[in-house]
């Protein structure tokens, strides 16, 4: 299938190493792991992201329990509640995106034409999943405009998960693979790869499948996320987040800007616009305050307190954000056109520029003529062209 996808949008501007990706806005946002702000909140709606993340992020999937999204036959949309982030967290009026809807409980990316990727305990077996039959993926919950909330899907944008094609999970409590139906145990060893590939009903039309890496990310590099913070609509963190360290068990560490629906979460290398990792483990999302003053982090009960807030650390504090490397599950995932496309744009980055013959003098007839140092200025690039693929 062909797809609309500008390789100038995607390639010229952030692989040429400036800063296409500004958002023009900031907000704030936020379970099945959880994950929270680090420094300033870079956290901005669909609309607020540079274009590059916009395309990227029309790619990526929520996932909703079957039963919270009942289907409108009649209108032929499945139907959102109207729950607030607000509402459901017991959380201040002054939150950022304290009125937007909630619902998801994890997010995904489209790797291949009917390929999801995301976290592994969003699924069943792991006790916070769901069952692969129970579950919606839902391309385009997003603010498209100022003010508006999200509250139907049209049916084309809705799909079923037909099998989980590889399930890893490695947490405190589990450490299992599943793959072909089959589930397989092994001694726990605590937090390290988590993961999972699963394959959707139907093809993904109109989407583009996404670009992974095939190399490890480096310490310090740039990175982003898109991903369905809290449950709410698509959120998108393009600048104010570097790799702090990797690890030997299978993930790294970045101080994204991420909560818990975005288990699953799309990580992505700005440098190179692919993705590098999965999002599955963070620090606390809310906080609240009890009767007596004390600070309640994540309460399962957020009523029994005072309303609370999104949890901030310093740029550099915290626990950070656990990401399972992109190379854990790489081998499972067809090069797309998007990735073919970076590849070729990064090889043509690479290659060194053919420059000029050196003029050493020029000659310069008339009264006084003679030989003057000539001054040669290497000419501007050209603007590449769009090119579809």
């Amino acid at each position: 299938m062909k797809r609309a996808l500008t390789v100038l949008m995607l390639l010229s501007l952030p692989l040429a190493g400036g800063s296409p990706l500004c958002a023009q806005g900031r907000g704030r946002g936020e379970t099945a792991t959880r994950v929270s702000y680090y420094g300033e909140n870079n956290l901005v709606d669909y609309h607020q992201a540079g274009k590059v993340m916009r395309k990227l992020a029309e790619s990526t999937l929520a996932f909703f329990p079957s039963r919270s999204l009942p289907y409108d036959e009649a209108a032929g949309v499945y139907r959102l509640s109207n729950t607030s982030l607000k509402d459901q967290y017991n959380l201040k009026p002054e939150t950022p995106f304290a009125d937007q809807t909630v619902g998801a409980y994890c997010s995904g990316a489209l790797v291949g034409e009917d390929l999801v990727l995301t976290a592994g305990h969003c699924l069943k077996p792991h006790m916070r999943g769901l069952d692969c039959s129970r579950i919606k993926l839902v391309f385009g919950y997003a603010v498209t405009q100022r003010g508006e909330t999200p509250s139907a899907f049209p049916a084309e944008n809705v799909y079923s998960c037909k099998e989980v094609v590889m399930q890893v999970v490695q947490d405190k409590r589990h450490n299992f693979v599943c793959r072909g139906g089959s589930c397989s145990n092994s001694p726990n060893i605590g937090e390290g790869v988590d993961y999972a590939l699963l394959r959707l009903d139907r093809s993904a039309r109109g989407r583009y499948p996404l670009a992974v890496s095939r190399r490890k990310v480096s310490q310090n590099a740039k990175v982003g996320v898109i991903g369905y913070p809290s449950g709410m609509p698509v959120k998108v963190q393009e600048e104010g987040a570097a790799v702090r360290s990797l690890t030997d068990k299978g993930y790294f560490v970045a101080n994204l800007d991420t909560f818990s629906g975005n288990s699953g979460s799309p990580v992505f290398n700005m440098g190179t616009m692919k993705i590098e990792g999965v999002l599955v483990r963070g620090g606390v999302d809310y906080v609240h305050q009890s009767s007596t003053g004390a600070r309640v982090e994540d309460s399962g009960s957020p009523y029994a307190h005072m309303p609370g807030e999104a949890n901030f650390y310093p740029q550099e504090g915290g626990r950070g954000e656990d990401v399972t490397f992109i190379t854990e599950a790489e081998a499972l995932i067809p090069q797309t056109e998007m990735e073919r496309a970076l590849d070729a744009a990064l090889r043509q980055q690479a290659q060194p520029q053919s420059q000029p013959k050196a003029v050493p003098a020029v000659y310069t007839p008339g009264q006084n003529g003679g030989f003057q140092p000539a001054v040669y200025e290497v000419p501007e690039p050209s603007v590449p062209e769009p090119t579809m693929i």
